[in-house]
């Protein structure tokens, strides 16, 4: 399901969240961790402050033990914070122009073989190496001790799967809808029964940390929000985001719906109104400035920040339907668009899905004239095609594990 149905349902139901990076452990997997290591070992200052709009409710968690015992914790902090309101969005102008770039595969060239790992029906493309076939179609896949680890959906059920390298499922248990990786790869969080797991993708610590979901509500994890922390949405009595270090959490009042986090800064992009009349919504990067929302866009969503935060892809306010025939690259600092990828006339070309490669490049999920395609698209206005398959336009054969 495209994060456009997802927005339907989120005039009643708050959202339903909806890309895969990396490969079984190897050499290059180890140099990865080490550097993820020596980065959190500098971060201790604590990303989580940036989220010091949370207010800090006590709640009985059980946590295991730490998955590094040398990963430092963000220490939580407090401060006041915004009601949410529902109030009518902002009238809609006309947003600053940008380079617009057609929205199509014809005469686009082929470019490179994508860096990040996807699912191409129930194959996993892995960059370097060969596919791997899957017993089964997971809506998502994510690397998992040498393995894998999956989302599968049957009749209704979520179940969480894990696999080894060849693809044999190993368990199959019920959990959440989303499996999350930090922005370097190294840390993985997921949900299964009534617990929320941390662990290390390479599975150098002894044993995940977990920590208990509130009696009578259901997780699923958005983003990382600094090392070892995560920002979850709660669905239970009352809706709510929480940030947990898997010792203690914190609820994050006042957004109405939260689908990226810049983990290397611990900014959220959070929906801060709705109009009911139009369908649009309004947006903003909420940072510790103050408990200050900004900046703030009407006429965009936020969909995915690049790596460093400096980006992030969005799709026009007001979207409905399966898909968007707009995607735009956005600059974080003025949430104003560096270029809009645009569909041509009145066709059915519409983007499903879109996921940062690297700090420059978005890789998305692309149907036109009854196929699929994967596409790369730049912040400098190109536009590659890199792999197609056939499919109903309702189900995207391209599938990216959760990402920030």
């Amino acid at each position: 399901m495209s994060t456009h149905d997802e927005d339907r349902l989120a005039r009643g139901l708050r959202e339903r969240a909806q890309d895969v990076h990396g490969a079984p452990v190897g050499l290059a997997d180890v140099q990865r961790s080490a550097r993820g290591i020596r980065r959190r070992r500098r971060a201790v200052g604590g990303v989580v402050a940036a989220v010091v709009l949370a207010i800090a409710v006590p709640v009985g968690l059980d946590a295991a033990r730490s998955p590094r015992a040398d990963r430092p914790v963000a220490p939580a902090t407090t401060s006041p914070s915004r009601a949410p309101s529902i109030t009518p969005s902002a009238p809609m102008v006309t947003p600053p122009p940008a380079e617009s770039v057609p929205l199509t595969v014809t005469g686009a060239p082929t470019g490179a073989a994508p860096a990040l790992t996807y699912l191409r029906g129930t194959t996993v493309v892995v960059p370097g190496a060969d596919p791997v076939e899957l017993p089964a179609s997971y809506e998502s896949v994510a690397p998992y001790r040498g393995g894998w680890l999956a989302v599968q959906r049957t009749q209704g059920t979520t179940y969480v799967v894990h696999l080894d390298a060849s693809g044999q499922v190993l368990s199959s248990k019920p959990g959440g809808d989303r499996i999350v990786t930090s922005q370097d790869g190294v840390e993985v969080t997921w949900v299964e029964g009534d617990r929320m797991y941390l662990d290390t993708t390479d599975g150098h610590s002894e044993q995940p940390q977990s920590v208990q979901v509130p009696q009578g509500a259901s997780s699923t994890p958005v983003g990382f929000v600094g090392p070892g922390s995560v920002l979850a949405r709660i669905d239970g009595p009352q809706d709510d985001y929480w940030v947990t270090s898997f010792e203690d959490f914190q609820v994050v009042r006042g957004p109405l719906s939260v689908r990226a986090t810049d983990e290397s800064h611990g900014v959220l992009g959070v929906q801060t109104s709705y109009d009911d009349q139009d369908g649009t919504s309004c947006w903003a990067l909420r940072t510790n400035r103050g408990g200050d929302e900004e900046p703030q866009t009407c006429y965009w969503t936020i969909e995915r920040f690049s790596a460093d935060g400096a980006h992030f892809a969005g799709y026009p306010s007001g979207i409905d339907g399966i898909g968007s025939g707009t995607v735009a690259l956005l600059d974080s600092s003025t949430a104003e668009p560096v270029v809009t990828f645009e569909r041509q006339g009145d066709g059915a070309t519409f983007v499903a899905d879109v996921v940062w490669e690297d700090e420059t490049h978005a890789l998305a999920s692309l149907h036109e004239a009854g196929r699929w395609y994967l596409v790369r698209l730049g912040l400098d206005g190109s536009l590659e095609k890199l792999d197609e398959a056939s499919g109903r336009a309702e189900d995207s054969p391209f599938r990216f594990a959760a990402h920030p």
